[in-house]
């Protein structure tokens, strides 16, 4: 998703008000289906580790 930034330099890019509202239902949708928060967490971390990856190899391609 890309920043697009409102007129005004101090409000949030408009695309974050979006992501927070994909990651709340995600996280609703994961404990509405029986899912413990240690699942949860461990869903987060490797989210995390798959951009970490991905931004790592970009870098190094880059390079």
């Amino acid at each position: 998703m890309g920043a697009t930034r409102s007129q005004n330099p101090s409000a949030p890019p408009a695309d974050s008000r979006g992501v927070r509202i994909l990651a709340k239902s995600v996280y609703r949708e994961l404990r509405n289906s029986g899912h413990s928060r240690s699942d949860i967490v461990a869903f987060t971390n490797a989210v995390l580790e798959l951009v970490t990856t991905k931004l790592r190899d970009a870098q190094e391609a880059a390079e």
